[in-house]
């Protein structure tokens, strides 16, 4: 009776060859149960593996282990079992072929633009979604009437949207991907809004001596905070906090730990750094 052995792969198909691949045998010296088709899941997320529940048949049996082992010893004889083995060598170089086209920008952004207008329709605020490149990042520009709801109080929804999609695209394509997703003009409102409030906060501490605080902002916010405030050498910033999304500290260096004696309480901040 024959025993069974066990392969999986991201479909059936690539399950038989790696049973192929394996056992060194073609695909027609096997005997093939498929035990699950295997599922692409929501958006490439939660994805499971095919799984095919393999066997050798007869002939194949016979031709990997008794026949060129023990009897033969003319040095003719072990080249006969060769040639049918050289069969599957030639399929062997087809998966490899199959993991270059992810890499395609193209298909990367029509990836983008079709899981996002999927994603927002899915939350009832179907948009217009159009794709871009800057250099080595994808943009993304949503529009329409349903704008406002997509951005979201503060911008939370368009952030969440942003971190689901790159989670998404990066199970489909494992190679970096810089992503970024605009809606209306939230992106340039809200630079300008953080370049305005760290350069007035910058100013604060110069003339109080008192460290001031920007909230909990994201990673490409608070970079931005972090440029501007470069250009003020009178002054420091540091992110501080844990996760994903950390606040800002603007502070004066050396002077700003002495100055606050005014106030017990505020001398903290300052003194931290």
């Amino acid at each position: 009776m024959s025993t069974k052995m066990e392969y999986t792969g991201k479909d059936v198909s690539e399950a038989i060859k790696n049973a192929c691949s394996q056992l060194n045998v073609p695909q027609d010296q096997l005997n093939i149960e498929i035990a699950s088709t295997g599922s692409a899941g929501i958006f490439g997320l939660c994805r499971r593996k095919a799984k095919i529940l393999v066997s050798l048949k007869g002939e194949a049996r016979e031709e990997i282990s008794p026949a060129p082992r023990p009897g033969r010893k003319s040095k003719a004889a072990p080249p006969e079992p060769a040639p049918a083995r050289p069969t599957p060598v030639p399929k062997e170089p087809v998966p490899p072929r199959e993991e270059h086209p992810p890499q395609d920008v193209t298909a990367i952004m029509a990836d983008v633009e079709g899981d996002l207008s999927r994603l927002v329709a899915l939350m009832g605020l179907p948009a217009r979604v159009e794709m871009s490149q800057d250099g080595n990042k994808i943009l993304a520009q949503i529009t329409g009437e349903n704008v406002e709801a997509i951005i979201g109080p503060d911008g939370q929804t368009l952030d969440n949207i942003q971190y689901l999609l790159r989670k998404m695209i990066t199970k489909k394509h494992p190679e970096k991907v810089s992503l970024s997703i605009n809606a209306g003009n939230y992106r340039e409102d809200r630079t300008q809004e953080l370049e305005e409030m760290a350069r007035r906060l910058a100013a604060e501490v110069k003339e109080s001596g008192r460290t001031r605080s920007i909230p909990a902002l994201n990673p490409a916010e608070r970079r931005i905070v972090h440029m501007v405030l470069q250009e003020d050498t009178a002054i420091r910033s540091r992110s501080v906090g844990d996760g994903l999304f950390k606040k800002i500290l603007i502070y004066l260096p050396g002077k700003g730990k002495k100055r606050p004696p005014r106030g017990g309480r505020n001398s903290k901040p300052a003194a931290e750094e």
